[in-house]
């Protein structure tokens, strides 16, 4: 049976929030020397609780999952405790099973997370050999000025991620904008999960809405959840268990009562827009009762129709806010949006039979939907609707068009800026968008493109995987192996010369069609293994961070351990590379250039904080981010709790927002929102996507499953997470599945004009015939590998949701998945 210590009541503490997802819940950590444990009486442990007896559920109960050794840079071994905070108002002491693992994702020269990335690497030959920090900055300084020099700061490509929790912050944030956008200049930049540098939700940003509107409370005030493309039972766990379940099963109606008064107030409805029936449909219906939830099982790619059907019903039935509409919009945008988009000039019954007929759901059902989102309650008080979506939507066909559809109805029925109501992304990682202005335009370049055509000469990779997660992954992995293999033969030739002749045979490699590529991360990476310089970062848990969350809510993760070996976080990188090319532009007697990389002189976490407070420019939605006299110290002050941005300061404090647009001011010219057109009729495929849709059976959805997290960088390494998914699965339905003779467990192969891969079938009714699902970034197979290079024009956004396969078995269940559990109740019968 497995045991683990108690912190003794000296045991230090530090808060913390989980370094996964975006709802970000609050974690307790307790570090205390190897020996000296408390006990199982209160008195004799942290956390004051009788461990002599048998704990309630939801208790502060210590698994082994929560439980690690570490050892710091001066040899000391100490115990580390990471437990939910029941304090924290995002999570109320509820661990998700990721966040209820933080301990086994630290560092441990003794445990499997040894294979973290310890010292600046340089590639020789197959291999990579250890380089010092000093020899590392100075060659790959010295090539980023080369290109510059000769083919100019575009020729520098970057991608990042643009994100909070593990990995981002609001620190590295900072000094990567700085040294990409303000240093060099470069416009060839893109994110961690996308081919170029832009928002995944530009239409809200057009009509004046910040991504994220909403405090989690809302979820508990609502009449009305919405759901469209996302299954935060899965991927915001603690937000929907913690706020959302409540609601449906009527706990939170005497909150309702103390907000609300008189007016009526009942259990809430949820609708779920989701080709899936997702484990949040089948959850919300055990909660709340199948008569409360309403599941629209859509066709791929129809959402804008299926939207704007909901909007022309409740235009149609008079249930749209005509005061909002006029007091807090830009009024000819409606009336435009009323022809453009609602399709007034045609029979209500014609628009919405055509959206059932595309969308594959019945009519009734977009009437019944628009009803629970718009129709007066009981006492002729509006309905307070909370609209949130997320990849299903932001990948879908059209990207712009589509987050239109949904923003529109939102401003339709008057549910942005008041309790129990918003509409925000759901999210994926937190946010920490904190960087100078991009340098370049809408639509942004798409590097993925310019890699591939040879324009990119030198390309750094930080934090992100696009060998797992971009659009032809098969094509992007081979760039980086094709072009990256001409600079590889020049370092292995050039050992042991000078670095000014290794930069001078590098430049000759890159006109001959080479790129030299950079990566740093924590892992060695299925791409940082084409890297010719990797670098080491610290994580979550080895510096201070600042992140905010689905509810922008600003915390500080305090540092608690050090980095293995030479590792350094991301901010700490930037630096020093900025203060190289700055020595070296000097030497070029070019004070122009050296002066762009000025004010990299940072000693530690903070200073990078309080530089970005300054500096940092949010326009538009980007204000969601303004954290105006914050410091570490109030920070510490607030706990988990901290600060819901933006901040402003009142009599010299700063104070937060609980939600936003609650002043009835968007961020447009005018302070009103905008509509914008999502245009009628159903726009179709992009002709390639119409293409491969006619010459392959199966659609291929995709997406994340709960135990693991994005590209199981971590969890591959944790037995506890590893062997629930060793390969990516793909749900499939049992008549496609009988039809291809596939058996749950057995190895399949999806493949199209794209690509192929390999997965696990797991026969499920939770997908419709012709429709499949599978895990987006599993290392042993990615879906990416299958995803066309479509992108909305508009937005440079891929269809990562538009895939279609043929299936064939390859032959039972590899000897990797022979300890996976197919549970009856999960599988077709």
């Amino acid at each position: 049976m497995a045991t683990v210590p108690l912190p003794p009541p000296d045991a230090q503490r530090f808060n913390t929030v989980c370094q996964f997802c975006i709802v970000g819940c609050g974690y307790q950590v307790y570090k205390w020397p190897l020996g000296r444990d408390g006990g199982p009486a209160p008195a004799d442990n942290a956390l004051g609780v009788d461990y002599r007896q048998p704990l309630p559920a939801l208790s502060d109960w210590i698994s082994p999952l929560m439980h690690s050794q570490i050892t710091g840079r001066d040899g000391r071994r100490y115990n580390v405790v990471i437990v939910p905070d029941h304090t924290c108002a995002v999570n109320e002491g509820l661990a998700s099973v990721r966040g209820g693992g933080l301990a086994q994702t630290l560092y441990s020269p003794e445990r499997p997370t040894k294979a973290r990335l310890s010292e600046p690497l340089i590639a020789v030959g197959d291999t990579h050999t250890p380089l010092g920090w000093d020899q590392a900055t100075d060659l790959g300084a010295r090539v980023i000025k080369a290109v510059v020099d000769r083919w100019g700061a575009d020729a520098v490509g970057m991608k990042f991620y643009d994100h909070g929790g593990g990995g981002g912050g609001f620190e590295n944030n900072w000094a990567i904008g700085r040294f990409f956008f303000s240093g060099l200049g470069t416009r060839t930049a893109s994110i961690h999960n996308r081919p170029a540098y832009n928002s995944e939700i530009h239409a809200a940003g057009d009509a004046g809405l910040a991504a994220l509107t909403n405090a989690y409370l809302d979820a508990q005030l609502a009449d009305t959840i919405v759901i469209v493309g996302a299954n935060p039972y899965e991927t915001q766990s603690n937000y929907y268990l913690t706020h959302m379940i409540p609601n449906l099963n009527g706990a939170t109606l005497k909150r309702k009562r103390a907000m609300f008064g008189a007016e009526a107030v009942e259990r809430a409805r949820m609708i779920i827009i989701d080709p899936r029936r997702t484990m949040t449909v089948a959850t919300a219906e055990a909660a709340g009762g199948k008569d409360r939830v309403l599941h629209l099982q859509i066709e791929p790619g129809a959402d804008i129709a299926l939207l704007n059907a909901i909007a022309r019903v409740v235009l149609e039935r008079r249930w749209h806010d005509v005061a909002f509409i006029r007091e807090r919009t830009e009024w000819q945008t409606f009336e435009s949006y009323q022809r453009s988009t609602l399709a007034v000039d045609r029979p209500l019954q014609e628009v919405v039979n055509e959206a059932a007929r595309v969308a594959g759901v019945p009519a009734s059902q977009i009437r019944q939907a628009a009803q629970w989102i718009a129709a007066p309650k009981r006492d002729g008080a509006r309905r307070r609707t909370l609209l949130h979506y997320e990849k299903g939507l932001i990948w879908g066909l059209k990207n712009y068009e589509n987050i239109a559809a949904l923003v529109d109805l939102g401003l339709l029925s008057g549910n942005v800026g008041k309790p129990g109501t918003g509409v925000s992304r759901l999210g994926g990682h937190q946010e920490a968008y904190v960087r100078p202005p991009y340098p370049g335009g809408r639509p942004a370049l798409n590097v993925d493109e310019a890699v591939r055509r040879g324009e990119v000469k030198c390309y750094w990779i930080g934090g992100c995987n696009p060998v797992l997660t971009t659009l032809r992954a098969e094509a992007m992995e081979a760039a980086l192996r094709e072009r990256g293999a001409v600079v590889r033969e020049v370092l292995l030739q050039t050992q042991g010369k000078p670095v000014g002749e290794r930069v001078t045979r590098i430049v000759e490699a890159l006109k001959a069609g080479g790129m030299f590529i950079l990566t740093q991360d924590i892992y060695m990476t299925a791409s940082a293994r084409y890297a010719h310089l990797v670098l080491p970062a610290a994580q979550w848990g080895e510096m201070n961070l600042t992140s905010i969350n689905g509810e922008r809510r600003l915390r500080l993760y305090q540092r608690f351990m050090d980095p293995p070996g030479a590792a350094i976080p991301d901010w700490m990188i930037m630096a020093r590379f900025a203060r190289r090319l700055r020595a070296l532009y000097l030497q070029d007697r070019n004070p122009l250039k050296a002066n762009r990389f000025l004010d990299f002189d940072w000693k530690g976490d903070e200073d990078v904080f309080i530089h970005a407070r300054y500096q940092f420019k949010g326009d538009g939605s980007d204000a969601m981010e303004g954290y105006a006299g914050v410091t570490y110290d109030l920070l510490r002050r607030l706990g988990n709790n901290g600060i819901q941005t933006p901040t402003q300061i009142v009599n010299g404090v700063p104070v937060g927002s609980v939600r936003l647009h609650e002043d009835g001011r968007f961020f447009t010219a005018s302070g009103r929102a905008r509509f914008i057109p999502a245009p009628q009729p159903w726009p179709g495929y992009a002709a390639q996507v119409t293409r491969q849709r006619a010459r392959y059976p199966f659609w291929v959805n995709n997406g994340r499953s709960n135990h693991i997290w994005q590209t199981l960088y971590h969890h591959q390494l944790i037995p506890f997470y590893s062997e629930h998914n060793p390969m990516p699965f793909l749900e499939i339905h049992a008549q496609d599945a009988k039809r291809l003779g596939v058996a749950s467990g057995d190895l399949v192969e999806l493949s199209n004009d794209v690509g192929k891969v390999r997965a696990l079938a797991y026969l499920s009714d939770a997908v419709k015939p012709g429709h499949t699902f599978m895990i987006f970034g599993q290392p042993r197979g990615a879906v990416g590998d299958l995803v066309s290079d479509h992108v909305d024009p508009t937005t440079t956004i891929p269809y990562y949701k538009g895939a279609w396969a043929a299936i064939r078995r390859i032959s039972g269940a590899p000897e990797i998945a022979k300890t996976v559990s197919f549970l009856p109740q999960n599988v077709a019968q």
